[in-house]
């Protein structure tokens, strides 16, 4: 069976996700019915469908066959059509956009990336609601996606969440009381890793190499490091521990790290971020 998807809000977090699922590879029968066959864009103004419009063209044609229609200024009509909604919007606009389309959803499948917004806040406009929170990176599909599902959410609902949003990146399923610390890590996550990812360029630059190659043997760095954790499943702290040579540079520079308190400033700039996370939720 087919369905039209609709995209409320197509900007930077839409987009990624739009993108993922139109490009997603040419899937087996057994999961085709999981796909939408159409996806509605909703965005405020003609330049914002424009751009999305502009990024499907650049894509080529989807392998799945999924056409999609840029629109805006008309969110209604949109909705009429649509069994599943992904929710996309800043924060601060849900309410607004959601009341006033409410008299046009019935029990349509909201998958909300908004932060911020419960389940049981967005239950006000459908029982059907997935929570997810991914990240900028999910552009590229090299993402992270954390889901949380309420009770009303049936098995194959979870699975048309799964197969759609997995597309991102990394996806896995928790408890939605741990969403604002997923906010947190997996969200804010990539501006953390890139103010780590300045400094390491910058003391190379402090030290004499050249921005371009101290650019890029930083970015190697971060790179080949979060892959070895990755392939090893060794703790990082034990592979810290083997890079460390008796007496040598890595220790001294760790030492000095650790007098700077840049793993402790890491994990409460973590936690503030997570609390900034639970006060959104508590301001609708």
């Amino acid at each position: 069976m087919t369905y039209t998807l609709t995209i409320l809000g197509c900007g930077v977090m839409g987009s990624a996700v739009l993108s993922a699922i139109y490009s997603a590879p040419k899937c087996t029968s057994e999961i085709k019915s999981l796909y939408p066959s159409k996806i509605i864009t909703c965005n405020n103004d003609k330049e914002a469908a424009d751009q999305v419009t502009d990024m499907i063209n650049k894509l080529g044609e989807s392998p799945n066959c999924i056409t999609i229609d840029s629109t805006y200024g008309n969110n209604s009509a949109a909705i009429k059509q649509s069994k599943v909604i992904i929710l996309a919007l800043k924060p601060y606009l849900v309410e607004s956009v959601m009341n006033d389309i409410k008299p046009f959803i019935g029990e349509q499948h909201i998958i909300s990336l908004a932060a911020g917004w419960t389940i049981d806040g967005l239950s006000y406009y459908s029982p059907k609601i997935s929570r997810v929170m991914t990240n900028t990176p999910a552009k590229y599909g090299y993402g992270c996606a954390v889901v949380a599902h309420s009770e009303h959410i049936v098995e194959n609902e979870k699975n048309l969440v799964c197969e759609l949003i997995s597309h991102v990146g990394k996806y896995v399923e928790l408890p939605e009381k741990n969403m604002d610390a997923a906010t947190a890590l997996v969200g804010s996550g990539p501006a953390f890793v890139l103010l780590m990812l300045e400094g390491l360029m910058e003391s190379g630059i402090k030290m004499g190499i050249p921005l371009k190659e101290s650019k890029e043997c930083a970015l190697k760095v971060l790179e080949g490091t979060a892959k070895m954790v990755e392939l090893s499943g060794t703790h990082p702290s034990e592979l810290k521990h083997q890079v460390c040579t008796p007496g040598g540079t890595t220790i001294a520079g760790l030492c000095v790290m650790e007098d700077k308190g840049v793993k402790s400033g890491i994990i409460r700039g973590v936690e503030e971020a997570a609390n900034v996370a639970a006060q959104l939720g508590k301001k609708k």
